[in-house]
């Protein structure tokens, strides 16, 4: 059956993230707390320390639905911990999630030759993007740094669609948004349980890229590090070889 459409993930597929430093981030979101005149009593340590908890908790709370745990809600909270109570729209949280997203772009990087290949797939297939990714407000911004804001057709995002990968919905989403059906689809990621999995039990054909940005990211979310029973139609070692991958499924 001819392959009519591409599907990415983000993180660790196109948008690399080895050099991530998530303290760094989280020292931006406190000085940006600072900035507006927020007065945390606790250490760093500590703040780190309860925001991961609580981040870890909402994760552990909504895994069996798969809902997505919005980032500007997960600041709010950790502030409420600590005795600074915000209302989960209000502007002070709001800046702290960006000051968070724009230390995280400085960090983020992407392979010279990343935006090269995807605009030649682009000339023969639809392009797809679903991610999971927290702050959907931020997304636009993510996607402008690393130019590629004009290049998919369809593009999910958890934060704002409201469900995580491997959820089902999440995928059939970006196919009803590409008018494809499953079985003319390739998803392309680098999770076995978010991405290969959920993609696979949908019928896309499957790609792996085995980047190790995600598994060495010492605050990754656990149950995204879990090994999973399932094997990808083709596994490369990164995106550079994505061409021949798809040329084995004509």
């Amino acid at each position: 059956m001819t392959l009519e459409a591409v599907v990415f993930d983000l993180g660790d597929t196109i948008v690399l993230t080895d050099l991530w430093d998530y303290d760094t981030c989280l020292k931006s979101m406190l000085e940006s707390f600072r900035r507006d005149g927020v007065s945390l009593s606790s250490s760093f340590e500590e703040f780190k320390c309860i925001y991961f908890e609580i981040r870890d908790q909402m994760y552990h709370d909504s895994e069996e639905m798969l809902e997505e745990v919005d980032f500007v809600q997960r600041i709010g909270f950790t502030l409420n911990r600590l005795n600074h109570p915000f209302n989960h729209d209000s502007p002070v949280l709001l800046r702290a999630a960006y000051s968070f997203l724009n230390s995280f772009i400085q960090q983020a990087r992407m392979e010279t030759y990343t935006l090269a290949l995807l605009l030649k797939v682009k000339k023969k297939y639809k392009l797809g993007l679903v991610s999971n990714f927290a702050f959907a407000r931020g997304f636009p911004k993510l996607l402008e740094h690393f130019h590629l804001s004009n290049l998919f057709d369809a593009i999910v995002v958890s934060g704002e669609f409201g469900l995580r990968k491997p959820h089902p919905h999440i995928f059939e989403e970006v196919l009803q948004d590409l008018d494809v059906e499953a079985d003319r689809a390739v998803f392309v990621g680098d999770s076995l349980k978010a991405d290969i999995y959920g993609a696979k039990r949908l019928g896309f054909k499957t790609i792996l890229v085995e980047n190790a940005g995600l598994r060495k990211n010492p605050y990754a979310v656990a149950s995204e590090l879990d090994p999973f029973p399932i094997e990808p139609d083709v596994r490369i070692p990164t995106l550079k070889e994505l061409p021949r991958a798809l040329r084995s499924f004509q």
